[in-house]
């Protein structure tokens, strides 16, 4: 992230989270900065990463990596301020076990702010 912020610094920034997902050990390392959300979904649970603000290439207070539990089976979301937040994935019955850019592209339909741009990824 800090090569990243670096690099940007001579433009308007941007929004960045880097999640790499490690199936030896079940876990995600996540960092995120900026108008920028990641959540896990494991059966009925949902959990929240944390991004902290500031721009990348800009202002930002705080680089800091999270790892957090990715249980077999778990669907993480990555999705930019261009989507509103209050989508639930409970309220698409089956999506969760269709194909990722299924549910990245259901997502972003449903649920992106038409005068903003967007981005959302989808990885199981």
């Amino acid at each position: 992230m800090q090569l990243i912020h670096t690099g940007l610094g001579k433009t308007r920034g941007a929004a960045v989270a880097i999640a790499e997902i490690k199936l030896d050990t079940r876990e995600i390392r996540y960092v995120g900065v900026g108008n920028i959300t990641g959540q896990i979904f494991s059966g009925d649970e949902s959990h929240s990463m944390v991004s902290h603000n500031g721009t990348a290439g800009g202002e930002v207070r705080k680089i800091v990596e999270f790892s957090y539990p990715y249980p077999p089976g778990a669907l993480l979301v990555l999705y930019s301020d261009g989507l509103t937040t209050h989508w639930k994935l409970a309220d698409y019955p089956g999506l969760a076990q269709k194909h990722s850019p299924l549910i990245a592209g259901v997502l972003f339909r449903d649920h992106r702010r038409p005068k903003d741009d967007s981005t959302v990824v989808v990885a199981k």
